[in-house]
């Protein structure tokens, strides 16, 4: 694991349109009641706008109502207590001059959560706070001592935890891969799927004509369903490659997964797995021992069936 890279990447962030996007996605994807969190903080162009919150949601089907807001901060660690508790009203004015930092993200929230529960009084709310520091002791407890006298549950994603999420768990990587450059070690459905693309793209018919006829042989695959192992035999010149490559083109296409496995690979393996892990191997070498199961249970029948074909 790249636990240390991930955290000085994370650390490093400037750009806060990245880091909200980032953070969002592993909300997202690291806990079922923040799947729909709505990111109102960054428009379509990436850059963050002005909004109460960064993100917010309501818990579908949760009863009581489950109301989740979410903001995201990149100051240093010394500023998260101003820029999380800074409360105006309590500052005092020197000569009528008005305070110019802004409420702070929980005084906020509060106010938000208080509004709307003026229509849903049995409302829940919970407060997530992500950052790429690691706030001290102190300012924590001064925030969830806060929420609580409002009845809200304050949940921390500071930068350590982050970057667990993002090296420790494959739709992490994937996230890491694709924000911070960190290469995956772990496999995820989608790396699997961009290893499906890349796989019928080596394996091309170099006469890419070829695929666009329309042969009996096409239509005698498409009749088949889905079974577990299906074998191809024909004469030679009958265009069984480019048949099987249209095939897994159009599967990939629509959704599946698949790898081309070539003719020394199938010689070579011992199992189905070893030869997937090969091909695997193949189009990303960093990939963690184990990958050919881990691809293989990506692609249980009650989801999607991945096809394997041989290349002669």
């Amino acid at each position: 694991m790249k636990t240390g890279q991930t955290i000085q990447k994370l650390a490093q962030i400037t750009d806060e349109g990245l880091f909200e996007s980032l953070a969002t996605a592993i909300l997202r994807d690291a806990e079922p009641e923040y799947r729909t969190i709505a990111h109102i903080g960054v428009n379509e162009f990436g850059k963050t706008v002005k909004a109460p919150l960064d993100g917010i949601s309501f818990v579908p089907g949760a009863q009581p109502p489950h109301m989740i807001a979410v903001h995201h901060m990149i100051c240093a660690r010394k500023d998260l207590s101003k820029k999380w508790l800074h409360d105006p009203s309590a500052v005092k004015h020197v000569k009528k001059v008005h305070a110019t930092s802004p409420q702070g993200d929980v005084l906020k929230t509060i106010a938000i959560v208080a509004d709307q529960r003026k229509s849903t009084p049995e409302l829940r709310a919970t407060l997530v706070l992500t950052t790429n520091q690691e706030p001290d002791p102190k300012t924590m407890g001064s925030v969830v001592t806060t929420a609580n006298a409002a009845d809200i549950v304050i949940d921390f994603w500071r930068r350590s935890r982050l970057a667990h999420f993002l090296d420790n768990d494959p739709k992490g990587q994937w996230l890491r891969r694709s924000f911070l450059g960190v290469e995956p070690e772990r496999l995820s459905l989608p790396l699997l799927e961009e290893f499906s693309r890349s796989s019928v793209s080596i394996h091309a018919p170099r006469d890419p004509r070829k695929a666009w006829i329309n042969r009996e042989l096409d239509h005698a695959l498409a009749a088949i369903g889905p079974r577990e192992v299906t074998f191809l035999v024909a004469p030679s010149g009958l265009g069984k490659t480019v048949a099987c490559y249209k095939w897994l083109s159009a599967h990939i296409e629509e959704g599946g997964v698949g790898l081309v496995l070539s003719h020394n690979i199938v010689a070579e393996a011992l199992t189905v797995d070893g030869a997937v892990e090969a091909a695997l191997r193949q189009l990303h070498q960093g990939l963690a021992s184990g990958i050919g199961s881990e691809a293989l249970a990506l692609c249980s029948p009650a989801t999607r069936t991945t096809i394997f074909t041989r290349s002669s």
